[in-house]
């Protein structure tokens, strides 16, 4: 059989078989191109709204807060609540239109004290595509855990409560400010390094709160002279007989203060009483490099902090150091002179201001000895000291057979929540559930 063929105006021949096919191709270019663009449309434009109105709900939130801070308002009892409506953060200059889309929305938000955060419940409507009752439809069941990735959540509290046996423990022995960390801390008080010595409460106790006492404690050292009876003729305080005087007082003596460290060895004299010590070159590590004591000088262990300075050269030098015996010299009739004394003696009325001497500390105590009597030559250091003891509870079995909701509690009760939490002597119970909105 011979075959037809049709040609089109330009006379070229017409293939039917892909006429039969364009319609065909022509739904895989929509469905391979032009439909994943208006999906992606799509998307792009949920994701936009989306974004749109969890701004929108933040700039709620943050003006509830203001409003709340402002207004004194704030739930501070775990499981209480506020309701606030949006007319009154407009009329207050909290929300403005343009936080709002440009829209004046109308609607409630719950503020609910969860634990330490604040759960905001929006109910708000003439928000546009952005109004709760468009983009959400019904609430979810109750459940036992936070559903931290949703928008619209609601707390709903739960209340049991306990006796309540309040009690402290004894005071914890002292402890210098060193055996504090600065680090260490529970219930907002900075706790000692070395916590084994602190009080212990009874089993089935709980801790609500650590009392720190501060306590001053004090101790002193005296300062003394040489006393003598009669001025006379008498020199400066010398080793070396000065010019002028012909006669050394064997009973003034005193000593000079010690000198530096050095490596030369002191010239000897008669009077001269020279030490000797070992000295190293103490340093730290930081960052792979030494960081010296002293500028890198050979220096006696006993005069580096080693907590700091925790590690030392091997080379070593003989350091050494000296002080001179002084004394008064005179010409006609001597001095006689005391012990050392804070005060005057019976027949010395006269102070050697050049021999005072510190005498040793005292213990430390918790009263300070400064009178008015002393005061002239007692010198009194204070240091702070710090004991501990705890506040803790023990409670009873729960009181109720199980948490009931709110309004049941406080029928239980005959009071409000805040007003049984004041109580001492009990201790109320919040659980919770929760449940959102569903999209």
């Amino acid at each position: 059989m011979k075959r037809t063929s049709y040609v089109d105006n330009q006379g070229n021949p017409i293939d039917h078989s892909f006429e039969s096919k364009k319609t065909l191709l022509n739904v895989f270019f929509f469905i391979g191109t032009i439909l994943p663009l208006i999906i992606i449309g799509f998307m792009i434009y949920t994701i936009v709204q989306n974004n749109k109105c969890i701004q929108l709900y933040d700039n709620i939130k943050t003006s509830i807060l203001e409003y709340l801070k402002e207004e004194d308002q704030i739930p501070i009892v775990e499981g209480e609540s506020i309701k606030v409506s949006l007319n009154k953060l407009y009329k207050g200059k909290y929300l403005s239109k343009s936080r709002t889309n440009n829209l004046t929305c109308t609607g409630t938000v719950k503020v609910t004290k969860y634990k330490s955060e604040l759960v905001y419940t929006l109910d708000i409507n003439n928000c546009g595509n952005c109004s709760t009752d468009k983009r959400y439809k019904s609430w979810s069941a109750e459940m036992n855990s936070y559903p931290s990735n949703k928008t619209i959540v609601d707390v709903i509290p739960y209340y049991n409560y306990y006796e309540r046996q309040v009690s402290m423990t004894e005071w914890s022995k002292l402890y210098d400010s060193e055996d504090i960390s600065s680090k260490k801390s529970k219930y907002g008080v900075k706790l000692p390094e070395d916590e084994s010595q602190l009080p212990k409460i009874p089993e089935g106790g709980s801790i609500v709160e650590i009392q720190a006492e501060k306590v001053p404690y004090y101790r002193y050292q005296d300062k003394t002279w040489k006393w003598y009876d009669i001025i006379g003729d008498y020199s400066e305080f010398a080793s070396e007989q000065p010019m002028g005087y012909a006669q050394k007082d064997e009973n003034s003596k005193i000593y000079s203060e010690w000198s530096e460290y050095s490596l030369d060895y002191p010239e000897e004299k008669s009077y001269r009483d020279i030490q000797s010590i070992t000295g190293y070159k103490f340093y730290y590590e930081k960052d792979g490099e030494k960081i010296y004591a002293n500028n890198g000088k050979y220096t006696p262990e006993a005069e580096v902090d080693r907590d700091k300075y925790d590690k030392r050269d091997s080379e070593r030098a003989t350091l050494y150091r000296y002080r001179d015996e002084k004394w008064r010299w005179y010409n006609g009739q001597r001095r006689s002179y005391t012990s050392y004394y804070s005060t005057a003696r019976p027949g010395y009325p006269y102070r050697d201001d050049d021999t005072e001497s510190l005498g040793s500390y005292s213990s430390w105590s918790e009263k300070s000895t400064i009178t008015l009597e002393n005061s002239t030559y007692r010198h009194e250091e204070t240091k702070t000291m710090t004991r501990y003891r705890y506040i803790y509870e023990i409670l009873s079995l729960p009181i109720l057979n199980k948490p009931v909701d709110k309004e049941t509690f406080i029928k239980q009760i005959g009071m409000t929540v805040p007003e049984f939490s004041m109580i001492e002597e009990y201790k109320v119970e919040v659980t919770y559930k929760f449940k959102y909105k569903k999209s």
